[in-house]
C-alpha cells in the first residue's frame, strides 16, 4: 500500500491552485436528500460528547455515530468535578490546569446549570450571589456548610482565580483568615447532594448506601432544599445534565434502534479527564443491552496505514492521554505525523480511523479519484457563513467537498458532521493540510468521496465551548443544538447530499 505521506507529496505537486480557488466554496446545485443511512455525526472531546448525545437522541437523522475521547457518562462527569477537580483544588495537574478546569466549569454551568450549588433564583450563580456582587469582593454571612461551616460562623466569599480579575462566579470559598480573599488551602465549598457514606469508594451515591436526609447544605435543621423529604437529594441542576446524557440515552433507546446504529468510540488509557472511564461505562452499557462490541487495545494499523472495520460497534483503547492540540490546528498535526512526531501520529490515527469507519458504513460509495480529476475538478475546503433561524445570528461552519464534486450535476454524496473539541476553531480544522490528507485518503481508495461539515463549537458570547446543547442559561448561552439542525437543513438544501 502506498503511504499517505507519498500521496500527499503527489497532491501538492498536482494542485497548483490560487489561495482564492483553494478556499472557494461552490453553492447551489440540486437539493440533497439527507438520508439517515448516508448521514454520520462524529466529534472529538466536547464534540465527541455532542456527536453521541445528538446522534442517540436522533437516530432518525444519523445512522453512524463516532466519539473520539468524549464525556459519555454525565454522572461520572459530575463525580470528576466534585471529587477530582474541586477535591484537589490547590493541587491541579499541569494539564488540564486549574484555569482550564475553571473555564470548563463555567461553560458547563451555562449549558446545564451550576452543578455545585442550588440557587432557586439562578442556574448560574451560587446562593446569595447575583450579577451585582459576583465580580466584586462579596462576603456572605450565616452561609452554612455541613463539612466546613456547620454553624455558619465563618464568612463565605466570592473569589478570583487564577489571576486578579478572573472572578470564579460559579463557586464560593470559606474565608478562614477573614481577609476577604481566598488563600491557598481555604476550601471551596461543595454542595452537590446530601451527605452519604460511600461504601464502594467510587465517589458517587449508589442505591442502598446510607445517607443523611439533611438537605444539600448538610446541616440538620436549616430547612435547606431536600431536608426531611425521605429520599437522597441531589442538586436539581443535575437533572439538566442527565437530560443530555449519552449513557442514559443508550439505556433508554429501543433495542431495535440501538442495534441498527453504527458506533465508533476511542479513548486514551491515561485520559487526564478520565474520559476513558466514560467510554468503558458506555461500552459496558451497550454490551449489557446484548449487543457485541469489537474492542481493540491500540490501533490495528498505525498511520499512514488505515484500519478498516466492518463491525457495527468498535471501541479502541489507545495508549496515552486525552491528547492536546497546538492551538487546535489538527492540520498541522497531520503534517507533523509525516515527520514521525509521536503525539501527532496519535492524532492522525484517531482521525483517519474515524474517517475510515464512517466511510466503511456508507453503503455503495464512490471510491478513488485520479490525477486528472484532482487537477480539473479539485476538492474544496474552507469556511462559509449562514444565518441561523434559531439563533437569528450569522454563524460559520467549515466544509469539505471531495474531488469531482463539481464534475457532475447528478452525483450525490454522504455527509459527515464533524464536531470540534473544547475551544477548537473551525479555521483550525478546515485548513489545507486536512484537505490534502482527505484527498490522499480518497486517492488511495481508503475512504469514499464524502462531504464533511464542521459546525462552530464556540459560544459567540464566551468564545469557549458550548457542548452542542440548547443551553440552560440563555443570558450567557444560546440554543446551539437548534443551530446545529439549522445547519443540517442548510446542507441538505444547498449541497448534493445522498
Amino acid at each position: 500500500m502506498k503511504t499517505l505521506a507519498f500521496l500527499l507529496t503527489i497532491l501538492m505537486g498536482l494542485c497548483h491552485l490560487s489561495p482564492e480557488a483553494q478556499s472557494a466554496i461552490p453553492w447551489g446545485g440540486k437539493k440533497g436528500k439527507g438520508s439517515p443511512q448516508f448521514r454520520a455525526i462524529g466529534g472529538v472531546s466536547m464534540g465527541g460528547y455532542g456527536a453521541m448525545n445528538i446522534g442517540l437522541e436522533r437516530p432518525d437523522f444519523f445512522n453512524t455515530i463516532a466519539s473520539l475521547g468524549g464525556p459519555l457518562d454525565m454522572a461520572y462527569l459530575l463525580k470528576f468535578i466534585e471529587v477530582d477537580m474541586l477535591g484537589h483544588y490547590d493541587k491541579p495537574a499541569t494539564y488540564p490546569n486549574r484555569g482550564t478546569l475553571i473555564n470548563m466549569l463555567k461553560d458547563l454551568t451555562i449549558s446545564f446549570g451550576n452543578p455545585v450549588y442550588y440557587n432557586p433564583l439562578s442556574t448560574y450563580y451560587p446562593p446569595g450571589i447575583n450579577a451585582g456582587n459576583a465580580r466584586v469582593p462579596t462576603t456572605l454571612l450565616n452561609f452554612k456548610d455541613g463539612t466546613f461551616n456547620p454553624d455558619g460562623i465563618l464568612p463565605v466569599i466570592t473569589f478570583e482565580d487564577p489571576a486578579p480579575g478572573d472572578w470564579v462566579e460559579v463557586l464560593l470559598a470559606l474565608d478562614r483568615d477573614g481577609n476577604r480573599k481566598r488563600s491557598s488551602g481555604e476550601p471551596v465549598l461543595k454542595q452537590f447532594h446530601e451527605p452519604f457514606t460511600d461504601l464502594n469508594g467510587n465517589g458517587m451515591f449508589d442505591p442502598g448506601e446510607p445517607f443523611s436526609d439533611v438537605g444539600l447544605d448538610g446541616v440538620p435543621g436549616s430547612g435547606d432544599h431536600g431536608e426531611g423529604d425521605g429520599m437522597f437529594t441531589e442538586n436539581p441542576n443535575h437533572d439538566h445534565f442527565f437530560a443530555e446524557d449519552p449513557l442514559i440515552r443508550t439505556e433508554a433507546l429501543s433495542f431495535e434502534l440501538l442495534e441498527n446504529l453504527n458506533l465508533y468510540i476511542d479513548a486514551g488509557t491515561e485520559d487526564e479527564f478520565q474520559f476513558n472511564l466514560h467510554a468503558e461505562h458506555f461500552v459496558q452499557t451497550v454490551l449489557g443491552r446484548g449487543l457485541p462490541v469489537r474492542i481493540e487495545n491500540g490501533f490495528p494499523e498505525n498511520f499512514p496505514r488505515i484500519p478498516h472495520f466492518h463491525d457495527k460497534r468498535v471501541y479502541i483503547r489507545y495508549p496515552g492521554g486525552h491528547v492536546g492540540f497546538n492551538k487546535e490546528n489538527i492540520g498541522l498535526s497531520f503534517e507533523q505525523a509525516k515527520q514521525g512526531v509521536k503525539e501527532a501520529i496519535v492524532v492522525a490515527n484517531r482521525f483517519t480511523t474515524l474517517f475510515s469507519f464512517v466511510s466503511d458504513h456508507f453503503s455503495g460509495g464512490d471510491f478513488g479519484t485520479d490525477p486528472y480529476e484532482l487537477y480539473r475538478y479539485p476538492s474544496r475546503m474552507g469556511v462559509a457563513y449562514f444565518t441561523s433561524p434559531s439563533l437569528k445570528k450569522r454563524m460559520k461552519f467549515g466544509i469539505y467537498l471531495p474531488p469531482g464534486y463539481s464534475r457532475s450535476l447528478t452525483d450525490s454524496y454522504p455527509v459527515l458532521y464533524l464536531l470540534l473539541g473544547y475551544n477548537m476553531s473551525v479555521e483550525g480544522m478546515a485548513n489545507s493540510w486536512i484537505k490534502k490528507a482527505l484527498d490522499g485518503l480518497i486517492l488511495a481508495g481508503e475512504i469514499q468521496k464524502m462531504i464533511i461539515v464542521i459546525p462552530d463549537g464556540l459560544n459567540d458570547k464566551s468564545k469557549r465551548g458550548h457542548f452542542f446543547v440548547n443551553q440552560i442559561d440563555r443570558e450567557r448561552g444560546d440554543r446551539f443544538k437548534d443551530y446545529f439542525f439549522d445547519l443540517v437543513d442548510l446542507i441538505d438544501n444547498l449541497y448534493k447530499t445522498k
